[in-house]
């Protein structure tokens, strides 16, 4: 491993948190570390006060950065380490989206009091994806308590969301605040240097002996989130045991090269790359409306459809609820604009347009 990546192990208990909810992010070749590059320093800064045992400095830890930079594979091992460490301690897992369902059922069902004791008595409290709370008032009201509860007994809170606090849109001012308040971390997605490490792990875990030269060619030409390495090697696995023969620099690369060729997003992508980002409905983005956070995030749609795509702006304004041509160049025209002058907006559209076109450079 590069001199320069630090692994933080993971117990294996940290695949398993609230089976069945985190399917979504197990992966094929699980890593059990959190592989820290250059890029992402700060992290260790945020597992120690974590895990060290007195009152911690920050309240609550918020993890943000873009899709497949690792936020929920780190803070589902956060609580797996602090389950190993503090077996007296409970510890809850459970995303933004869970969080509102639970409620909902709560409230239906007459067990207020049980959730209340679940999510407020915990000794450590991760939410995964506060950004899907945006819209939900009432969830939001319930979390503010329940954070508050567990810092104040000693406890440790963690968020992972898409966005920086101050950047959410859709959360009450109160619960903003709260997260403000804390101590904000940015995870970036890997560099070459942290995609040769991770590589050479995921191929251990499969028992693939990669040379150097393929391992260095794979991470350095294809600038992706660990599930997208994950997916090359095994198909990189695959290719080759039908074959018969090792995986060789020939078969990386046509595999970046039939990556690249397939490159191209679908408009459906791009509206919903956009959406998550900027936390709202895809069926908004494909409405009338003129809300602000749904305007913004349309634009950049528009804007990224006409970068990335081969489609008219007939095609691309007929996909979003029938626009004419001349509302989708100015929409268009506007986000090129705001490139020039908002750091919010360049940022949204560099981390989009690297989520969408995942190709070798």
């Amino acid at each position: 491993m590069a001199d320069r990546v630090v692994s933080i192990p993971i117990p294996g208990s940290a695949l398993n948190i609230d089976a069945g909810r985190v399917a979504k992010n197990d992966s094929l070749l699980p890593l059990r570390e959190f592989l820290i590059g250059p890029e992402n320093r700060l992290v260790l800064v945020a597992i120690d006060a974590v895990l060290e045992g007195a009152v911690p400095q920050f309240q609550p830890i918020v993890l943000h950065g873009p899709a497949g930079c690792g936020k929920s594979h780190l803070a589902h091992g956060l609580v797996s380490i602090w389950r190993s460490r503090f077996r007296d301690r409970s510890a809850v897992y459970v995303t933004g989206a869970d969080f509102a369902r639970e409620l909902a059922d709560a409230l239906e069902t007459r067990t207020i009091d049980d959730f209340h004791a679940r999510f407020r008595g915990a000794g450590f409290l991760a939410i995964d994806d506060l950004h899907l709370l945006a819209g939900k008032p009432a969830a939001q009201r319930e979390l503010i308590p329940a954070i508050d509860a567990v810092a104040d007994g000693g406890g440790r809170v963690v968020v992972t969301s898409l966005w920086a606090p101050e950047r959410l849109t859709g959360i009450a001012p109160d619960l903003q605040s709260r997260l403000v308040g804390g101590l904000a971390v940015p995870l970036a997605l890997p560099t070459a240097e942290t995609r040769r490490a991770i590589v050479r792990r995921l191929a251990a875990t499969r028992q693939l002996d990669l040379g150097d030269d393929v391992t260095e060619l794979l991470a350095d030409h294809l600038d992706a989130p660990v599930p997208l390495l994950a997916g090359a090697i095994l198909q990189l696995e695959a290719e080759a045991r039908l074959a018969g023969r090792a995986i060789g620099v020939e078969a990386v690369q046509q595999l970046l090269a039939a990556r690249s060729a397939l490159a191209v997003p679908s408009l459906r992508e791009i509206a919903m790359a956009a959406a998550q980002h900027f936390a709202v409905r895809l069926s908004d983005l494909r409405s009338p409306s003129r809300r602000r956070a749904v305007v913004t995030a349309r634009d950049v749609a528009m804007y990224l459809a006409r970068a990335l795509t081969n489609k008219s702006l007939r095609e691309i304004g007929s996909y979003f609820a029938g626009r004419d041509h001349t509302t989708v160049s100015h929409g268009c025209h506007k986000t090129q604009k705001l490139l020039e002058s908002d750091p919010a907006i360049r940022t949204a559209v560099e981390q989009l347009r690297d989520r969408l076109r995942p190709t070798p450079r």
